[in-house]
């Protein structure tokens, strides 16, 4: 997963780009006691249990998002700052600064999938597809149907999408 250097309310930190997280998550030891609590928020972790934390707002400046927002305080996150996919945040592997952020990796099984076994994720190959990858992206560069999410990841537009849902296209 992509980590890259970063600054929380001008603190140094490291911050994980997690693509599989809905919000914000800051190392309670960077928020200072000062800073105004707005409330609380649930989060749920990779071994299905749940917490309430408290919420604040910070100024965070990295290569993915520069700018205030609410984050949820933990004791011990796994980096200093976990970003998901808020609005406005940065896509791993574009240009930022003239260089490119990395694309490192890491995994975690937990103890239960270990001992229930984890069942293969059964994909399509490109042989399967009939296609080329360079041939498949030209095909969707060509689709008309997906006209209106290239034209969403330019504008950043959010959608709503009922309910209090919303989503958007970043590229």
């Amino acid at each position: 997963m992509p980590v890259a250097p970063g600054r929380v309310n001008g603190e140094k930190c490291t911050v994980l780009r997690d693509s599989g997280c809905s919000s914000v998550i800051v190392k309670r030891g960077l928020v200072a006691s000062a800073e105004p609590r707005t409330g609380t928020q649930l989060v749920a972790f990779a071994d299905g249990s749940t917490k309430r934390v408290p919420t604040t707002i910070v100024f965070l400046d990295c290569p993915y998002y520069k700018g205030s927002v609410e984050t949820a305080s933990l004791d011990e996150p796994l980096y200093d700052v976990i970003l998901g996919n808020i609005h406005g945040v940065k896509c791993p592997g574009i240009q930022v600064h003239d260089k490119t952020i990395s694309q490192d990796a890491a995994a975690v099984e937990t103890r239960a999938a270990s001992q229930r076994g984890v069942k293969k994720l059964k994909t399509p190959k490109e042989s399967d597809l009939g296609l080329s990858k360079d041939n498949l992206k030209a095909l969707q560069q060509e689709d008309p149907i997906l006209e209106q999410a290239r034209k969403n990841a330019v504008t950043g537009d959010v959608i709503h999408t009922g309910r209090g849902s919303h989503c958007w296209y970043s590229c």
